[in-house]
């Protein structure tokens, strides 16, 4: 993807713009423009194919998912638009329950779903495009993270491992499946909200390069080395079982194709848990780094909002990997 985007950078280097918070070079979450000295607008969009049959937790889905960068920079949703392609041939109720809901959870969100567009197409996709807004001085990028910083996650992930165990039919993938749905559907608003009014150094969403990808590039982003506490990360039920039956996406072998030589592991640490650390997540947790003086009360403050998160690891200084494992 970086070649991909080459040409657009290229195309841009010489804008010399200061109100363009984050952009292309970031690799952050969303991109952000400063409007005024108290506003800054996120922009963010994403789309899928279905992950689920039915239509409207599709739709709740695609929508969580995609608001979810915007609450990783600690902005709250204020706009969305619809994205849509549709075949032709597929029973256009199922659509309307797509829509319903999306926005359904934009509302829940506390945003307003105001118009997209449509084009007819062989396989079905939907997803959002996404208006936030946030103080320029209360932004978090993805690069503050200092040594020091303690690493809290905020949803267990495997849902990858799971989506495609349920899509191969596979026995067991039907017992933590609800569990993996509900997570999904679960907005990452007030995990940010809280987030943001305890002083968090640096956050992002887990999404499609997995805990290792996404923490490889906060930490590459922020210039240190994080470290992941491997028997600490909660996983969904029945992950590491999945996995070992096979059910691996294409995703996931792909980021562990790309990612496993450039991270060190422990020589306690098993492939296996490795391999689910890769397992790309639709509406996963934030990653934040927090400062080690308010994690008991940002974690206090988490509980009483009926809100998970786990510590499961430390920012350090820099050294040869960007991700230790251990």
């Amino acid at each position: 993807m970086t070649q991909v985007l080459r040409p657009l950078q290229e195309l841009f280097s010489d804008s010399d713009d200061p109100n363009l918070l984050v952009g292309f070079e970031q690799a952050d979450d969303a991109a952000v423009y400063r409007i005024s000295d108290e506003v800054a607008v996120i922009e963010t969009l994403d789309f899928f194919p279905p992950v689920v049959d039915d239509a409207w937790t599709y739709g709740a889905i695609a929508a969580a998912n995609a608001m979810s960068d915007v609450f990783a920079m600690g902005g709250q949703v204020k706009l969305a638009l619809n994205i849509v392609a549709w075949p032709d041939d597929l029973d256009h109720a199922r659509l309307s329950e797509v829509l319903r809901g999306a926005g359904e959870k934009v509302l829940e969100a506390g945003g307003i779903v105001a118009g997209g567009h449509t084009i007819v197409s062989p396989e079905p996709k939907f997803g959002l495009s996404v208006t936030g807004i946030a103080s320029p001085e209360k932004l978090v990028r993805n690069s503050g993270a200092t040594p020091g910083d303690v690493l809290c996650l905020t949803k267990p992930i495997g849902s990858g491992i799971s989506l495609t165990a349920s899509k191969d039919s596979v026995t067991q993938a039907h017992n933590n499946l609800s569990s993996v749905l509900d997570s999904m559907l679960q907005l990452n608003k007030v995990p940010s909200e809280l987030a943001v009014l305890h002083g968090a150094a640096a956050m992002t969403d887990i999404t499609g390069f997995g805990l290792i990808g996404h923490s490889v590039e906060m930490a590459n982003a922020s210039g240190c080395t994080f470290q992941i506490y491997g028997d600490t990360v909660p996983l969904f039920s029945d992950t590491l079982e999945l996995l070992s039956a096979g059910s691996e996406s294409s995703g996931l072998r792909n980021n562990r194709a790309s990612l496993k030589k450039i991270i060190e592991v422990g020589s306690t640490i098993s492939e296996l848990l490795v391999s689910a650390f890769f397992d790309p997540q639709t509406s996963g947790p934030l990653l934040i780094a927090m400062p080690k003086s308010a994690v008991d009360i940002f974690l206090t403050a988490m509980e009483e909002r009926e809100q998970d998160c786990w510590i499961i690891g430390q920012v350090l200084e820099r050294s040869d990997s960007a991700l230790i494992i251990s």
